[in-house]
């Protein structure tokens, strides 16, 4: 589930998808981003990185794509429901865990594979 703390109407999902891969709160997640790099909410992959790392979650495997899969594609080839992922969309960031998609949206999750994000284009992902 995302963090009942978690504000709307903000582009916070990457904050929001760590929080929920972390199980800590909205607040506390921010306190981290906050604390490692003082900037804006936007967040790149690289930060989340660090901050999943320092919460002392292991990532076990990180790919950055030149030629960029959608979502659906993705969830075919590459998507394993044994593991939990952080998923870089362009312009967004989701979580799947068990076949749902977590979003800020979504806050239940939905089945990845019926999101409204299946013809979205991945970035990177994160295998945790």
């Amino acid at each position: 589930m995302i963090p009942s703390d978690t504000p709307v109407g903000m582009d916070n999902c990457g904050i929001v998808s760590v929080a929920m891969l972390a199980g800590l709160s909205y607040a506390e997640t921010e306190r981290m981003f906050w604390e490692m790099f003082i900037k804006s909410d936007i967040t790149t992959v690289w930060d989340r990185i660090e901050v999943i790392q320092r919460i002392g979650l292991t990532v076990l495997e990180e790919r950055h794509y030149r030629v960029k899969p959608t979502l659906k594609k993705w969830l075919t080839t590459t998507y394993d429901p044994a593991y939990d992922y952080h998923v870089s969309l362009i312009g967004h960031a989701v979580t799947i865990r068990d076949h749902l998609l977590f979003d800020q949206v979504f806050t239940s999750g939905v089945p990845a594979i019926r999101s409204p994000f299946t013809r979205k284009h991945i970035t990177a992902y994160l295998k945790l």
